[in-house]
């Protein structure tokens, strides 16, 4: 497959913390790759850096993300603004704080449509916006169209916000935590139709959900404390996970082909970013950490389809 988007060695600071640290990854064209992790991992700041849609307080201190040949941190905002929605979507986490409440639905399907086909009519961006929300299954659409976000559902909404980010046709979309605060039935609904629209195109699912994972990715990064300590195709990570933050990720899950037993959950806290630890930053939660594991942090250790920070993967240890 022919990379679309190359993130190389990636910081990132969010005053005075250390968000992102070290950050290396490829999306394909076609792929959908999953992020995931707890709160506070990183995630959504790593994917907001792509389309630089960071806090005032942020600075990315170095790094590439190399996107058709271009460095996108070295853009200006002019031209990241010819990207942003048109070449790279994002569907953020919370629609009711990512949707105008001052606009009507169609409006602010119509304004990203228009920003990037300028020589569209307000009536074909009319009729962009109605295709687009019958296409993200939202009932009575004309209907629709003229309502404002609150007047819409948690699953409508969420549809909506789809349609809004699909506007411009972009060839990556970045989803956000898009099944968050929805019942499990509307979950199951929004990953089929990000499936059916996202069939030929790279899709970018960020989420604390490993369940998710499993029944919408074809690869996944497993991300904790700022950086990437685990990657594999899906199959290969349920089956053989080979970092001890995704060993306990998968025991945290509860399952309905075995035993109902008392879930096993991760001790202890995530590091402070402010000043991270010298060592693995899982050590200090880790009950396979050893000497090294205080003193030394593990590089990632790569084979052909899977890659883990830890120093279990050394062949020496």
């Amino acid at each position: 497959m022919k990379p679309l988007i190359e993130v190389k060695n990636l910081h990132v600071t969010i005053h005075p913390y250390q968000a992102v640290r070290g950050v290396s990854f490829t999306l394909y064209e076609g792929e959908k790759l999953g992020i995931v992790g707890e709160s506070g991992c990183g995630k959504t700041i790593l994917m907001k850096t792509l389309l630089r849609l960071l806090p005032s307080n942020a600075t990315i201190d170095s790094g590439e993300i190399i996107y058709q040949s271009q460095d996108l941190c070295q853009l200006c905002e002019k031209q990241l603004q010819k990207i942003r929605g048109k070449e790279i979507g994002m569907i953020f986490q919370d629609p009711m704080t990512a949707l105008n409440p001052t606009m009507k639905i169609g409006a602010q399907i119509a304004e990203g449509y228009l920003q990037h086909f300028p020589s569209a009519t307000s009536h074909s961006a009319k009729m962009r916006a109605l295709e687009l929300l019958i296409q993200v299954g939202v009932p009575d659409p004309e209907l629709r169209l003229e309502q404002y976000p609150h007047l819409l559902s948690g699953g409508l909404r969420q549809r909506a916000l789809i349609a809004l980010a699909l506007a411009a046709e972009p060839q990556v979309l970045i989803a956000d935590e898009p099944t968050t605060a929805l019942d499990v039935t509307i979950q199951a609904q929004i990953l089929h139709l990000l499936r059916d629209l996202q069939q030929n195109k790279s899709t970018l699912l960020i989420t604390h959900d490993l369940s998710l994972i499993a029944s919408f990715c074809d690869r996944v990064l497993v991300m904790y404390a700022g950086q990437i300590v685990e990657e594999a195709l899906v199959e290969d990570l349920f089956a053989h996970p080979q970092h001890p933050y995704t060993e306990r990720l998968l025991q945290s899950i509860p399952r309905i082909d075995q035993k109902l037993e008392k879930l096993i959950p991760i001790p202890g806290t995530p590091p402070d970013l402010s000043t991270p630890p010298s060592g693995c930053s899982f050590c200090p939660r880790c009950p396979k950490a050893f000497d090294i594991c205080h003193s030394t942090t593990p590089p990632l250790f790569s084979s052909k389809t899977h890659s883990a920070r830890c120093w279990l993967k050394e062949e020496k240890s």
